[in-house]
């Protein structure tokens, strides 16, 4: 019980039954009770990192609508994919006796150029209309021009040529000093000792174990290049994308190594199909032939819709994460 800070008498109420002082520790037992600054505490804001498997039945959802809508383009590229597979069934033949010439290989890559350049060319085009789609659908004002998709191209240009380079000097790099250590110590002619299995086992070991993991580690850091590159990060979308699966390495990784053996299934599958109409009749060869390019354009829809949107939650996640 407080006492009278006055007379010192044991007070309970407002004010001292003895002398009348105010209690200075009176409360109101109808008054509402004051919560104490001290217990009141503000949790952490914890961000949700960033996830991509709720990404792929989406984007698997969203890609045959999106190519219905481009079924004009559909139609084009599929009859340029069915002349190239009648194009190369000469080629199929040829390939029975390899050529033996100078001559003859010269003959052979020029049959096969044309077919070739066809291939880049409908996979770049399939590769615009779907990234145009996912674009669209975060950007509405977003429309491809002949800027934009020179720009595009230069960069996958820039990448393929900038990869391979890098490949080639880590490879070069770990494996010619192993090389010529190996010759030195071998005790037998160079030549003898070029060709024989140690050698050449060293050499496809070295090269398993640096273009791989090399290849494997700058594919994912660029993979968002032209995700980004549609989002607006024109000026350097290899930056963009580097910046992006910082942190995010092995989910991005994991991410578009799902698509690709979505991707494997579904080929293998419309493969069948196509070879099991090809044992009816040759003509029906060209029906699972026109499946499985249709199932790779779907894919081609589902992993642009998936890899942009991976792009946008990984930019969200990385604000999110500066914010907070």
């Amino acid at each position: 019980m407080p006492f009278c800070s006055q007379c010192g008498s044991g007070v309970s109420g407002e004010h001292c039954s003895n002398c009348g002082t105010e209690n200075p520790h009176f409360r109101d037992p109808n008054a509402e009770p004051e919560i104490a600054l001290a217990q009141v505490s503000v949790a952490p804001v914890e961000h949700e990192r960033a996830r991509p498997w709720p990404l792929i039945e989406s984007s698997l959802a969203l890609a045959w609508p999106r190519l219905r809508k481009n079924m004009l383009w559909f139609v084009i590229l599929a009859a340029l994919y069915m002349l190239g597979m009648a194009y190369m069934l000469p080629l199929t033949s040829s390939t029975a006796h390899p050529p033996s010439t100078p001559a003859a290989l010269g003959h052979f890559y020029e049959q096969l150029a044309p077919l070739m350049f066809t291939s880049l060319v409908t996979s770049f085009v399939i590769m615009l209309l779907s990234l145009g789609e996912a674009a669209r659908a975060r950007i509405a004002e977003f429309r491809w021009t002949p800027a934009s998709v020179a720009g595009l191209l230069g960069w996958s240009l820039l990448v393929g040529v900038g990869a391979m380079f890098a490949v080639s000097i880590v490879l070069l790099i770990v494996l010619v000093p192993t090389l010529i250590l190996m010759l030195s110590h071998a005790g037998v002619p160079t030549a003898k000792a070029a060709a024989s299995p140690a050698v050449v086992g060293v050499t496809l070991a070295i090269m398993f174990l640096t273009m791989i993991p090399m290849g494997i580690w700058l594919g994912t850091k660029i993979t968002l290049l032209a995700p980004s590159y549609v989002l607006g990060e024109r000026s350097n979308p290899i930056g963009a994308s580097w910046k992006l699966t910082d942190g995010y390495f092995w989910e991005t990784f994991g991410f578009y190594a799902l698509y690709m053996l979505v991707t494997l299934g579904i080929l293998i599958v419309a493969l069948g199909i196509g070879k099991l109409l090809a044992s009816l009749t040759p003509l029906l060869a060209l029906v699972g032939n026109l499946l499985e390019f249709a199932g790779a354009m779907w894919l081609h829809f589902a992993i642009a819709e998936g890899m942009v949107a991976w792009a946008v939650m990984l930019r969200e996640a990385k604000a999110a994460g500066r914010q907070g």
